[in-house]
């Protein structure tokens, strides 16, 4: 995280009054925060956009003396903030941002209630998550920005140990608590191997596969400046995520095995999409290196 120099800030302004809505609100101190303890630019980026998607509209002056309201809040709490207004789809002017390499960091806000779908997290919001190359948090509008709980996912790839070392810089900072899960299950051929074992067998055959997931995870977390508290699970990944959430509240998931089942753009990976509605609290998404966004940079 001490690399990120730009962070652009999705702001979303009521149509009428101009007000930004509590999610971007929000959105806006959480940038601010990782803005203060990297030296990073805040970007407030507005779409003039009409709601209908049928074209741009003159933002009006109530909207632009909000936005400048915004970015007075966002220097008071330490940060260096500026605003851009495009006249574009919200989500693609971010995604831009990204690809034309003017942010490091995406943080936009989720609803503060669930809409008629129970959707926690809005249209824009999740095909940023989807598109976007850059780190995108989806901070929650009721979260008080003291993460004093933070908990990474990992599946031992490169980008889970990416997610943990940013975790772990947000809980330090924070004076928090870091909690680490990793859930495992026998491989399909361990699974082949393990039916012809007798009940004993194939108990010493489970046991000796959660050693060597414990050592692997152990392993993972390695080097960390703070000392996490490890989660080691036997389950499907998702499954296990929601039962940790629900047990521990975390104030933040940070997750790093985005893409994995999922066709980059459309899906953020079969966990991430099975997970993300049924979670309330904020949400930290990394990309792999590999990933490859669907739009162009121009």
């Amino acid at each position: 995280m001490d690399e990120i120099q730009s962070i652009t800030v999705g702001v979303g302004v009521h149509p009428r009054t101009g007000e930004p809505d509590v999610g971007s609100l929000r959105a806006a101190r959480q940038a601010a925060w990782v803005a203060r303890q990297t030296g990073a630019t805040v970007t407030l980026l507005t779409a003039a956009w009409a709601e209908d998607s049928s074209g741009p509209l003159e933002l009006s002056d109530a909207a632009k003396d909000e936005l400048d309201s915004l970015a007075l809040m966002v220097t008071a709490d330490g940060a260096t903030a500026e605003i851009e207004v495009v006249e574009e789809y919200p989500w693609l002017a971010i995604v831009r941002r990204a690809l034309e390499g003017k942010a490091d960091l995406v943080v936009v806000g989720k609803r503060s209630q669930p809409d008629g779908g129970r959707r926690r997290v809005g249209s824009t919001a999740v095909k940023v998550l989807r598109k976007c190359p850059v780190p995108v948090w989806l901070v929650q509008p009721g979260h008080d920005l003291l993460h004093r709980h933070v908990l990474a996912t990992t599946d031992l790839s490169a980008v889970s140990r990416r997610a943990i070392d940013a975790a772990a810089w947000i809980a330090a900072r924070s004076e928090g608590e870091l909690h680490v899960l990793h859930a495992w299950n026998l491989k399909a051929r361990q699974q082949r191997a393990a039916a012809e074992l007798t009940e004993e067998e194939y108990a010493q055959h489970v046991e000796a596969a959660r050693a060597h997931a414990q050592t692997d995870l152990e392993h993972e977390v390695a080097g960390l400046d703070i000392d996490p508290t490890l989660h080691l699970e036997r389950g499907d990944a998702h499954v296990e995520i929601l039962k940790e959430v629900e047990e521990e509240q975390p104030d933040l998931l940070v997750m790093g095995s985005l893409s994995r089942g999922g066709r980059p753009g459309f899906q953020v990976g079969t966990i991430a999409e099975r997970v993300l509605d049924q979670i309330d609290g904020s949400i930290l998404a990394f990309k792999p290196g590999d990933f490859v966004c669907p739009v162009p940079a121009d």
